[in-house]
């Protein structure tokens, strides 16, 4: 039987962030960051890259003409991104609007990460292979366009009846197509008076 520390120790958690500083930033300063986050227990602390000096860096919209250093942290305690953002930029004496820190799978760092090339447009592909489970009967087709008049119809007697009006009954059709007697009523030439 397990105890209560093999149960704790197998669902610990990891917590990923990505840090971001526009400016300049040395080894030392780096240093110093793992030394502050080590409140948070880090496991995994490394550098991911540093981009070229840019006139407008990404997520820095204050600053102008600077390199970014990215930084990779793994904490083993719960934090937010906002928290270790306050806390790295009041202890490191960074200005708020030199440092981002993001979790990988946020909106705004799914969107910088790389797309695949496309080899032709999507028009050309018959297959929908983009998306290979989608259901086309739910957005056009004959049953699409059924149960669509059927809920405009609901809507309208709804509205009716709100307003007091009497509701038709559903007539009978006026003639049966099925019917050959019916084709040739419907179908028979009409005589022309001549002038």
């Amino acid at each position: 039987m397990k105890q209560f520390k093999d149960y704790l120790s197998e669902s610990a958690k990891k917590y990923d962030f990505r840090i971001k500083v526009a400016g300049e930033f040395t080894a030392e300063q780096a240093n110093t960051m793992k030394a502050l986050l080590g409140k948070f227990q880090v496991s995994g602390f490394k550098a991911a890259g540093k981009t070229p000096i840019q006139e407008l860096p990404l997520d820095f919209p204050k600053i102008k003409n600077a390199e970014v250093c990215i930084y990779e942290a793994t904490l083993d305690y719960p934090a937010t991104s906002w928290e270790l953002h306050e806390y790295l930029s009041t202890n490191m004496g960074i200005s708020a609007d030199a440092i981002v820190v993001r979790r990988p799978g946020e909106p705004a760092e799914r969107q910088q990460e790389a797309v695949k090339e496309r080899k032709e447009p999507l028009l050309t592909d018959s297959e929908y292979k983009e998306s290979p489970n989608a259901k086309f009967e739910d957005f056009y087709g004959d049953k699409y366009n059924s149960g669509f008049v059927k809920e405009l119809n609901d809507i309208l007697k709804l509205q009716r009846k709100e307003r007091g009006e009497k509701i038709p009954e559903t007539a009978a059709a006026k003639f049966n197509t099925d019917s050959p007697a019916a084709l040739t009523i419907m179908l028979k030439p009409v005589a022309r008076s001549k002038k």
